[in-house]
């Protein structure tokens, strides 16, 4: 992603107070097809959407994760200011290593939160969206589930697990706070999932740090707890 100036250099352009969201994307084989298509087209919307937004685009900070390719969790955008978030493609293929996916997200949050400190950039609760349609495939994913869990039950993130039609929502469920649950999209409203998500994070960058927000999902998805 050439033109885009390093992590340094947009804190040091940029000491608005951040909203940081990562986005943990199943690209297992599985997805494969229409899903994977849809999802990418959600993503485009999704950068569309914050760049659109005068708010977002200077308080909003996005990191992609993508599991599956070559079996593994891997960093598809580092942190980026909206301003200069570019929507990555997605290809499908591997299993679906969700719970390295996960870990790589807390491990990320930290290392971008500890930047944020250093700079004197404040911010407010980073959001985790992880999209999955299938079962993990790493040995130690309910390990890495607790990690997450935790992480939304000390009020570090908010979690959304969400499931793609047909996926297991018990097993998504594990990587939430107890009474929180998880989201299920209905068919492949992907789109619409990304423009809520741009919204909403935009809400919450514009909240001063601490405030806490009520947030709605939108009618193309169901919670179920």
């Amino acid at each position: 992603m050439t033109g885009i100036p390093g992590l340094e250099a947009q804190l040091e352009e940029n000491t608005s107070q951040r909203t940081p969201c990562v986005l943990v994307l199943d690209a297992s084989s599985s997805m494969d097809g229409k899903r994977i298509q849809s999802l990418n087209e959600g993503l485009q919307a999704f950068e569309e959407a914050l760049k659109a937004d005068p708010v977002a685009r200077n308080r909003v900070a996005v990191s992609v994760i993508c599991i599956g390719r070559d079996n593994l969790a891997q960093v598809m955008t580092p942190w980026t200011d909206a301003m200069h978030f570019q929507a990555p493609t997605i290809y499908a293929n591997g299993s679906t290593p969700l719970g390295a996916g996960a870990r790589l997200a807390l491990s990320e949050l930290e290392s971008y939160k500890s930047s944020l400190r250093n700079m004197g950039i404040p911010y407010t609760r980073p959001w985790v969206l992880i999209v999955s349609d299938g079962e993990p495939t790493d040995a130690d994913w309910e390990d890495a589930a607790a990690e997450m869990r935790q992480a939304a039950v000390d009020k570090k993130a908010i979690v959304f697990p969400l499931a793609v039609e047909g996926a297991s929502t018990g097993t998504l469920a594990a990587f939430n706070a107890p009474d929180k649950g998880v989201l299920r999209l209905h068919g492949l409203a992907f789109r619409e999932l990304f423009v809520w998500l741009s919204a909403s994070v935009s809400s919450a960058s514009q909240a001063a740090a601490g405030t806490r927000m009520q947030i709605e999902a939108p009618r193309m998805i169901s919670i179920e707890t």
